[in-house]
């Protein structure tokens, strides 16, 4: 069961396709529909995350485009840690993603 705090849900404005409320959601755990992922993303992303990681699709990779999608897939991991660790002041980790990205090739962006 997912567990959203929340403020009362009559302060939280409904789903504008099916009416569900955010109280609705936590206390059962389930959306009304596909609307509103979109309409509580702000509330919902940090526990889809928190359970199902990443919210990205990361399927299946054609052999053929395999080892170069990974590098592209990590070099973008990198250079995102990157850009987090240098808006949370974190010099050192800084230092040591702008190197790993160097090593890859990706020639640090910031």
């Amino acid at each position: 069961m997912v567990f959203i705090h929340s403020a009362p849900a009559y302060e939280s404005p409904p789903c504008p396709a099916c009416g569900t409320r955010l109280g609705e959601i936590s206390q059962t755990g389930r959306v009304g529909c596909p609307e509103c992922y979109r309409h509580f993303s702000e509330r919902l992303t940090p526990y889809i995350r928190r359970v199902h990681g990443p919210a990205r699709h990361t399927g299946s990779i054609p052999k053929s485009a395999g080892e170069q999608l990974h590098h592209k897939r990590r070099l973008a991991e990198l250079q995102n840690a990157l850009q987090e660790a240098i808006a949370r002041q974190e010099f050192e980790r800084c230092a040591e993603l702008r190197d790993e990205i160097a090593g890859l090739g990706g020639g640090g962006h910031l």
